[in-house]
């Protein structure tokens, strides 16, 4: 891949909550019709079709794997390539590389990427005990309670007891992404939220509390891919990819080196020098996390603080919208709502939206650098992604 080789020309999102009235497949359809437009294309100019699996769902993903899709959405005459790529939270990427592979062969020109996730579909303890299990060893882990929450509260408290970071910094993390989904028209949860109610809330794994865990959500997502060439005769402002790194750390928890930064350390930086650019280029971060403690971690892989800082850089209000760094500008799992495989998607199409100029009330001012990440499994991988509306 050369640098600015590819872009995003479009996309489309539908509100994020608990809808069981509505079908993964009507989501779908949804999703990849609002990014057509977006993207001022024709629907027969679509050419291939990849799409996420949906958590839990084994009906429709057996629906996607055989071949469903294309012909639901009105895409069967022109569609020559269909796939479901799976790479758990860090399937945004999979996809985008994917997408990449059939671009660079010129066996396809117009991508669509779609995600469609229907958590409502089971009962609050399914979801639950899926979860609970989901990431965790079933011989050396699962047997002594660790659960997927437990994981993450074990990254807390070994991320706070290394570097100093306070429970107050880890909270203020929830209230930075809770700040920004209240300007997401497609948000669960929009509700301000103060330090002292983060902390007060339900205690889930020591030390994080229910609002530091996220919330399994219905939702869905979906992009156009294309070349950077024909992007440009297409849309005013194409969303070009500038560099991109990767990491796998580990299958289990327990047997990751380093709880402190997840084997992440200088990923991010692969992405800058892929880009030639740096940190300081960089309107806007785009971190997927899923737990505070995680994002804080992030922020500070992706060298926007010196270890240790993080906390306090957002307990300070600097992530806030409006404020020095805006970070997580979806509100994320945390307030968006948790998408299974589709955070990572949510993640990325607000980040060609901010881009585009198309953030809405939640658009960060003449954004035109960000950097924006994905992962997957028990923070088994890390996806860096340095994105622009320009090519340095």
């Amino acid at each position: 891949m050369s640098k600015g080789q590819f872009a995003f020309i479009g996309t489309g999102e539908v509100p994020c909550g608990r809808y069981p009235e509505r079908s993964p497949l009507e989501i779908a359809s949804r999703v990849a019709k609002l990014a057509i437009e977006d993207a001022g294309i024709k629907k027969t100019d679509i050419d291939a079709v990849l799409s996420a699996v949906a958590i839990m769902d084994n009906d429709y993903n057996t629906e996607l794997f055989f071949g469903r899709l294309p012909e639901a959405l009105g895409l069967r005459k022109p569609c020559k390539v269909y796939a479901v790529t799976v790479a758990g939270g860090g399937s945004s990427y999979a996809l985008c590389k994917t997408a990449e592979g059939l671009l660079a062969s010129g066996e396809c020109e117009m991508i669509l990427v779609v995600h469609a996730q229907r958590f409502t579909a089971y009962t609050p303890m399914a979801q639950a005990e899926y979860f609970a299990k989901a990431g965790s060893d079933p011989e050396w882990e699962i047997p002594y309670g660790i659960t997927y929450n437990s994981l993450s509260a074990m990254i807390t408290q070994r991320h706070m007891y290394e570097t100093g970071t306070t429970i107050e910094e880890v909270a203020s993390v929830c209230v930075s992404c809770r700040k920004w989904a209240m300007l997401q028209e497609n948000a669960m949860f929009k509700k301000d939220l103060t330090v002292e109610e983060v902390l007060n809330s339900k205690m889930v794994s020591t030390p994080l509390t229910a609002f530091m865990c996220n919330v399994l959500a219905d939702g869905g997502s979906a992009f156009i891919m294309t070349t950077a060439e024909r992007a440009k005769k297409l849309v005013e402002k194409p969303v070009y990819i500038l560099g991109e790194a990767s990491n796998y750390s580990h299958r289990n928890l327990t047997v990751c080196e380093d709880l402190t930064t997840l084997r992440f350390e200088g990923v991010a930086d692969k992405a800058y020098q892929e880009a030639g650019l740096g940190p300081e280029d960089m309107d806007i971060a785009e971190i997927y996390g899923s737990y505070p403690a995680i994002i804080l971690i992030l922020l500070e892989q992706e060298g926007f603080c010196k270890r240790g800082e993080a906390g306090r850089f957002v307990l300070e209000g600097n992530t806030w919208p409006g404020r020095k760094l805006p970070m997580t500008t979806n509100g994320e799992a945390l307030s968006f709502g948790h998408t299974g495989t589709g955070v990572g998607m949510a993640v990325l199409v607000e980040s060609i939206r901010q881009l585009q100029g198309k953030a809405g009330r939640a658009q960060v001012p003449g954004a035109r650098f960000l950097i924006e990440n994905c992962g997957g499994g028990a923070f088994s991988d890390g996806h860096f992604t340095v994105l622009g509306n320009e090519i340095p």
